[in-house]
């Protein structure tokens, strides 16, 4: 018999107030948008996708981020992208923080012993907010939306019938938050 397992990510969660923040500022990209879109209440900036992880060694996982140490991350959310795989349409920033990058390292090197990391790549701050979109619209630059970010937490994602939902099992503090 196969291990339990649950699907598992870090990330930055947003607040109610930013949530529908963060939802009047990509009305627009939603609009423009030929894919399909995701619930604000599922928006998110991932840190961490750690996919399908082992039940047992969750209490582990969490342990491990809790020895993560990061100072508040202050985000602006300035820009509209695409990634071509897995075809998202997002909304993120130009420039990475770094109180961002330091969290994202620092997260990373400490689950490296226990879960098997996609390899690194650039990171690009963003929420995600349409899936199956091959290319930008064309529209005019984002309001600057400014996200101010004291804590991440652990995320367990189930999939279900044309969506995904999502439960925050675990909140961090940031050092001096």
């Amino acid at each position: 018999m196969a291990e339990p397992t649950q699907r598992l990510f870090f990330a930055l969660w947003p607040s109610a107030e930013l949530r529908d923040e963060l939802l009047q500022a990509v009305t627009p990209l939603r609009d423009a948008a030929e894919g399909r879109l995701i619930p604000s209440e599922n928006y998110h900036l991932t840190l961490a996708f750690l996919d399908r992880v082992p039940e047992r060694l969750i209490p582990d996982v969490v342990t491990a981020a809790k020895f993560v140490v990061f100072q508040p991350i202050n985000l602006a959310l300035d820009c509209y992208g695409v990634f071509e795989q897995p075809k998202v349409l997002w909304y993120g920033s130009r420039e990475l923080p770094e109180s961002l990058s330091v969290l994202v390292a620092e997260l990373r090197d400490q689950l490296a012993p226990l879960v098997a990391l996609r390899p690194e790549r650039i990171f690009q701050p963003h929420v995600s907010v349409v899936r199956q979109q091959n290319q930008l619209p064309n529209l005019e630059p984002p309001a600057k939306l400014l996200w101010q970010a004291s804590d991440f937490v652990l995320v367990h994602s189930e999939y279900g019938p044309g969506r995904a939902n999502y439960t925050v099992m675990e909140r961090f503090s940031a050092a001096s938050a």
